[in-house]
């Protein structure tokens, strides 16, 4: 019995101080959705289209919220566990631990999916912005932003900075060095070698591998606090003496 009295507390004391550090993740989430919704203009530059690219960063920013808003009951819950208030708290925040449990499964499917969606997307639309360069570039429009994101990403070129000869017949552009270099073609020591699409692939295997290292501490947090929770709601401690 004292055992279980004992159990009971470090269940209490475990929920407070996870769901405490899951509010925190699920803020830091939240504030990196909405950073990074912020840094995809950038990568949007040289895209036909956007929509793709705001999915996983809106997704973020209300996956963030919600899980900041799980914990913060959580904690609440388990603080006031010896009341029915605390209780019902502690239940409603198993069975919403549960449900996002299922969810993820099908959420960590459908990341890989939509990762693969991303870059095939990304690299056809960059293709046509580039293609553009030469083809409807009026006012200058796509040049001057793939010159930007080529200057900004250290990247030249859609695959390799062949492309500009390859694909448009034009010399390799300035924005393929730094901006110190007065000249810059092939044979330039600091010129940007690896293509744009090539880069940007790299930094969005990244940023996907980031996501299923945190869904994979968040489930092993929902495990937990799905076991500690259902502990403290439907285990009594009697009292020591009992009548007989």
């Amino acid at each position: 019995m004292e055992f279980c009295v004992c159990f009971r507390r470090f269940f209490v004391f475990g929920i407070v101080i996870i769901n405490a550090i899951v509010a925190l993740l699920g803020l830091v989430l939240l504030i990196y959705g909405g950073v990074s919704l912020g840094q995809g203009k950038d990568y949007f530059a040289i895209t036909s289209g956007t929509a793709t690219f705001t999915r996983v960063p809106v997704l973020m920013i209300i996956v963030g919220l919600f899980i900041t808003i799980v914990g913060i009951v959580g904690a609440v819950g388990a603080f006031f566990s010896s009341t029915a208030f605390g209780r019902v708290m502690l239940l409603v925040y198993s069975v919403i631990l549960a449900l996002l449990v299922v969810c993820e499964f099908g959420g960590g499917i459908a990341a890989g999916v939509l990762r693969t969606t991303v870059e095939t997307f990304f690299t056809n639309s960059a293709n046509d912005t580039f293609r553009s360069v030469v083809a409807n570039d009026t006012n200058n429009q796509y040049r001057k932003t793939w010159d930007n994101f080529q200057q900004t990403f250290q990247c030249c070129g859609v695959k390799s900075y062949t492309d500009w000869s390859t694909i448009l017949n034009q010399p390799i552009p300035l924005s393929c060095c730094p901006p110190s270099t007065s000249t810059c073609d092939s044979n330039a020591d600091k010129l940007y070698r690896m293509g744009c699409v090539t880069k940007v692939v790299s930094e969005i295997t990244k940023y996907f591998a980031g996501i299923a290292a945190g869904a994979i501490l968040f489930a092993l947090l929902q495990v937990f606090g799905i076991v500690a929770s259902c502990f403290v709601v439907f285990y009594k401690p009697q009292d020591k003496y009992e009548v007989v």
